[in-house]
């Protein structure tokens, strides 16, 4: 269909659908469909769902039945001869119950091929259909599988069950697809996680995800006809298996993306709740007005700097003149003589008279700092390096802050907290007393592939946002820019001795420099497939190859780049048919090495030798070709005598990359970590890849947006760093070090990498609707931001009809009328930013192409039928 074709199409099913009433806040949906899943299941409904909480009875065995004298545990029947019910009161050992005083316990000495599982099965739980979440507390010793003649793993040795049932009791089919493939699965089995292990000795009390499969199978959800299930959790093995805290609740996806946003839209946010990141400790002191309203004169405000001032702390003086410097602007433009500006003063602190200021800024070690001692908590930076307070002191007539880091960075970061409890539009300072540290030590995200100077531009102006929101971190690659990874361009070398300058100059952020010496190659190609020429362009032992990566690694090293990441992910040739059979590839290394794993700690070694000679002080991290949980499990066994014989044979400071149980790992617990961590016996480094991974649109290896349409108004084009993750996970990862995969060159990413840095530096406290208003807010002010939400709603509700179409179900007219209605209220909310926002933002063009983008997808799906009416 012709566009203007299209377009007078377009606009007769919008006035219908107008007319219909069918257009209201973005959240409109056609008759088709409705009556499966949480789309037919009333709002109120799933949030009193949600309200129930805890689903499970009894969930940590405390209560004694009150229907029989058995003494079985209230809302559970013990199924088998060796469970116990163990009470610390009555004896059973302090570790062997997690909460409360009883657990189960179950207990087998010998394991049958033919015996079933015995364990603890619940009674039944009353659900609406929907995704659950199941969690359990375990701890497990000298487990071993019942088929132990195969010589296999645990499969379901260590069985956790949820059989469905419907509205009579009676069992439901629990088969379910893999979207990958498109094979059954029992979807009721939520074994995985300890699956694939071949046995385990010792695994302590640990929150442990019941799950049936990973990334993209869409975990949690029920049979449609399910009203009824029941848990069970069991051990088929022998051994020994403690259970306690058994969770079972309605999850949070089963509500589209505005949905989990309502608590947050139109709340105001108090300057101190509005903070990115949020800090471990603050209190309210006082607001101080520095200028009076609808004043031109008045004592401008003071930043105090040391007097040799670090890089980090003059770049924390520019921070608070510029936030200063906005809200007396008006009084600048009033035409006063001189002008009103905040003054930043330098190696003079003892010329400053406090009586004619009302504030000042003390950045660091100041002698005027020396001279009020003002009063800072004990232990105030946690030992942390990073570490800062913002500590404020009523000195005369004038309001005085003190920015103190451990170091000059941590006083950044204490300019970067206080700068942002300043006003845009008053001159107000909403005083407050901090007292905070990161969690984890690197944060860190990916510089995008220039190809031309504008991207190297947009990314510098972005290292200035990131590091306000104490991101630290930026990776330049060479991989993915071009084939030839090993040649790189006139663009790149200048940009990396650019963004090495702004790292020196600035003093807040550090670069690190990726290289993958296989990038020249296919993903995952087959070995006996490769071209002469491209086989021989990297080998292992080929000492030109040594000094390729050398030169690679020193432009980011001569420009101060403090990591340096070797790559060996995703384009290692295999042999055979098996693809996860990573292998060298060229007779001489195999004469040489024998195997994959001595070839890459013979790389490992030699480069780390010439960085620690030339480079001292350099992290070295590794990313091996089996970086999941997932790869290691289809690698037919090679990959734990690789990563064992590698991690054996290289320095235990070198850091070895993870992304989890897979590549895109929404959920992460210590089965999935600690089997990664005994594997290379060191803590790894995780590499999250999930700030994309629900909403990723491609047609192989997508989300949502690939598989399942009634999930698909789950995901936001602002997704925040949303994975379930092991409490205290930056004590977990190796060095403290955190990647997040991502590039924040557009508005969409900036946004994204605030929840990442909200994330990284309080775990705790981390909550991601709230980040994600928050970031949102302080970037285009809450009007904006709501719209922007409505905007993302329309945008996947013309997503989901257009999967709709394509897979041709019932229903194609109300869908292509729905389809209209929605590409209708994305101008709508497009014409309202444009009003909002100043003239040209980037975010209005990021979204009007991702509007182009499903308009052009819907004109051609509606091309057979143009006029539906």
């Amino acid at each position: 269909m012709k566009w203007d074709t299209f377009r007078s199409w377009f606009r007769k099913t919008v006035a219908l659908a107008t007319a219909a009433g069918a257009i209201s806040a973005g959240l409109c949906r056609p008759a088709a469909g409705t009556d499966q899943g949480p789309h037919g299941i009333a709002y109120d409904v799933r949030i009193e769902q949600q309200a129930k909480g805890n689903l499970a009875p009894n969930p940590s065995f405390e209560r004694v039945s009150p229907s029989d004298g058995t003494g079985e545990p209230d809302g559970w029947q013990r199924i088998g001869v060796h469970v116990e019910w163990v009470n610390r009161k009555a004896g059973a050992e302090a570790d062997e119950v997690r909460h409360g005083d009883r657990s189960i316990k179950i207990e087998r000495r010998a394991a049958g091929e033919l015996d079933e599982a015995e364990g603890v099965m619940s009674d039944f739980i009353p659900v609406i259909p929907g995704t659950y979440n199941l969690t359990c507390e375990l701890r497990l010793a000298h487990v071993d599988p019942h088929r132990r003649r195969w010589g296999g793993r645990l499969g379901d040795a260590i069985t956790m069950k949820v059989f469905f049932f419907d509205a009579e009791k009676s069992a439901l089919d629990p088969r379910g697809e893999n979207p990958v493939g498109g094979s059954l699965i029992d979807t009721s089995d939520k074994s995985h996680t300890f699956a694939n292990y071949w046995s385990i000795d010792e695994f302590p009390w640990s929150t442990v995800h019941a799950r049936t499969y990973n990334y993209p199978f869409a975990e949690g959800d029920l049979p449609t006809r399910t009203r009824f299930v029941r848990l069970f959790f069991g051990l088929k093995g022998s051994g020994t298996l403690w259970l306690d805290n058994v969770v079972f609740r309605y999850s949070k996806w089963n509500f589209s993306a505005l949905e989990r946003m309502q608590p947050h839209i139109g709340r105001p946010l108090p300057p101190l709740e509005a903070l990115i990141p949020t800090p471990k400790a603050i209190s309210s002191f006082r607001e101080v007005t520095y200028l009076e309203p609808g004043r031109t004169k008045g004592p401008p405000p003071l930043i105090v700097l040391p007097a040799s001032p670090a890089p980090a702390e003059r770049t924390a003086a520019r921070l608070l003149a510029e936030k200063l410097n906005a809200a007396l602007a008006p009084a600048r433009s009033a035409g006063t003589s001189p002008p009103v500006t905040a003054r930043i003063v330098a190696e003079d602190a003892d010329a400053v008279v406090l009586q004619h200021t009302r504030l000042v800024f003390s950045v660091g070690d100041t002698r005027l700092r020396r001279r009020l001692s003002p009063e800072l908590p004990p232990a105030a930076f946690g030992g942390n390096p990073q570490g800062y307070v913002v500590a404020p002191v009523e000195a005369g007539g004038c309001h005085v802050v003190f920015l103190v880091g451990e170091s000059a960075l941590g006083s950044f970061y204490a300019a970067a907290t206080a700068a942002q409890l300043l006003e845009r539009e008053r001159c107000v300072y909403h005083s407050a007393a901090v007292v905070d540290h990161p969690d984890f030590l690197g944060r860190s995200f990916l510089l995008t592939r220039w190809g031309r100077l504008a991207d190297l531009d947009r990314d510098l102006e972005g290292l200035d946002l990131m590091s306000r929101h104490k991101l630290n971190k930026a990776y330049a690659g060479t991989g993915g820019r071009t084939k030839s990874w090993y040649q790189p361009d006139a663009l790149y070398k200048a940009g990396i001795a650019e963004t090495g300058q702004w790292c020196r100059e600035n003093g807040v952020f550090s670069l690190g420099i990726m290289v993958n010496p296989y990038a020249h190659f296919d993903f995952e190609p087959a070995e006996e497939g490769l071209s002469d020429q491209a086989r021989t362009l990297y080998t292992h032992a080929d000492p030109a190859g040594e000094k390729t990566l050398q030169s690679l690694f020193a432009l980011g090293l001569e420009a101060g780049a403090g990591t340096v990441m070797l790559l060996a992910d995703d384009f290692v040739p295999h042999t055979g048919r098996n693809r996860k059979n990573f292998s060298l590839y060229t007779p001489e290394d195999r004469r040489r090495f024998l195997n994959l794993q001595n070839a890459h700690a013979h790389v490992i070694g030699r480069l780390k030798t010439w960085v620690d000679r030339h480079y001292p002080g350099t992290r070295f991290e590794f990313c091996p070709p089996w970086y999941a949980n997932e790869f290691i499990d289809r690698s037919e066994g090679k990959a734990e005598v690789y990563l064992r014989e590698l991690a054996a044979q290289i320095p235990a400071e070198v850091a070895l990359i993870w992304t989890g149980p897979t590549v895109r790992s929404l959920t992460v617990d210590m089965a999935d970590f600690m089997r990664y961590r005994d594997l290379i016996g060191r803590p790894p480094m995780f590499w999250d890849n999930t700030l994309y991974a629900r909403n990723i649109e491609t047609t192989v290896y997508g989300g949502y947006t690939t598989y399942y349409p009634d999930k698909v108004d789950r995901c936001n084009l602002f997704e925040p760093l949303d994975g379930e993750r092991p409490a205290d996970f930056h004590a977990l990862n190796h060095g403290r070090h955190l990647y997040v995969n991502g590039t924040a060159d557009s508005e969409i990413y900036r946004i994204k990498f605030a929840t990442v840095a909200d994330y990284a530096w309080n775990t705790a406290a981390y909550d991601p609707e709230r980040s994600l208003w928050k970031a949102l807010v302080k970037a285009y002010g809450p009007a904006s931001a709501r719209e922007v939400l409505l905007f993302n709603a329309a945008y996947y509700g013309l997503y989901e009809v257009c999967m709709r179409l394509e897979r041709g179900e019932p229903g194609r007219e109300d869908w292509v009328l729905a389809g209209a209605a929605r590409l209708a209220r994305l101008d709508q909310s497009l014409l309202a930013l444009r009003e909002q926002l100043p003239q040209h933002h980037p975010l209005i063009g990021e979204l009007e192409g991702y509007r182009d983008r499903q308009r052009q997808r819907l004109e051609g799906l509606s091309g057979a039928n143009p006029h539906p009416n």
